[in-house]
């Protein structure tokens, strides 16, 4: 099942309704060339909004229930909390703190701070991706495909893909402004550490998405010679 939030747009009001519509099973014209598609192994985890500073991840946009985490980030993007429903106030279940100057930290579940850097290991200098960490004796790594789109594998498996992430996308379908929300795709390997995979992806997502301002800012600049 997918969600669609349809938009309707009231000229006379200027209010913005929105809606969501179930289509099952996904039209084809959504299926991009290049783009990882989920298959019936598959657990999606519906990120909304497309912000990976501040969202709630689900299985059910329709369903409050159905709620995994909340993504929060304070004004100054320095701290970033994952929470599932049941944590406890002061123990999240992974809380993130980026500096200017010094190497990031985080802890989990209110334990000890270590370097981000010493849990995911960039595996290339001076380059985000591709990135990897171990769980239970295994080495999974995260890389950005040619389109920009992130997936987790295996080192042992590099072309069998166990996660990753599909962002909102915005179309006409039938004459109607369609928007289709993020998700990130689990296969039944990613599922079994689902919050190993969701912090990793929430950081390393920023990462990409950060870098890829700076080079749109860069090639701007270049463009009008500012």
């Amino acid at each position: 099942m997918v969600y669609i939030q349809t938009i309707t747009i009231h000229h006379h009001t200027d209010v913005f309704m929105q809606s969501l519509t179930l289509v099952e099973p996904l039209p084809g014209i959504f299926v991009e060339p290049g783009v990882l598609q989920p298959t019936s192994a598959s657990k999606l985890l519906y990120v909304t909004p497309d912000n990976v500073k501040k969202c709630i991840i689900t299985l059910d946009l329709k369903d409050a229930g159905k709620t995994q985490y909340i993504v929060d980030s304070n004004l100054e993007l320095t701290h970033m909390h994952v929470r599932r429903p049941y944590d406890p106030p002061d123990q999240p279940l992974a809380a993130l703190h980026r500096r200017e100057f010094l190497p990031d930290k985080i802890s989990f579940r209110g334990g000890d701070k270590i370097k981000v850097k010493n849990w995911l290991k960039p595996l290339k200098t001076f380059n985000t991706f591709p990135t990897a960490f171990e769980e239970n004796g295994n080495t999974y790594v995260w890389d950005a495909s040619i389109v920009g789109q992130l997936s987790m594998f295996k080192a042992s498996e590099p072309d069998a893909p166990i996660a990753w992430f599909q962002g909102s996308r915005k179309m006409v379908v039938d004459g109607v402004p369609t928007v289709l929300p993020a998700f990130l795709v689990l296969q039944p390997d990613a599922a079994d550490m689902q919050d190993l995979t969701v912090v990793s992806f929430l950081i390393l997502e920023h990462k990409a998405r950060m870098s890829s301002k700076r080079t749109e800012l860069t090639t701007g600049l270049a463009v009008y010679g500012a």
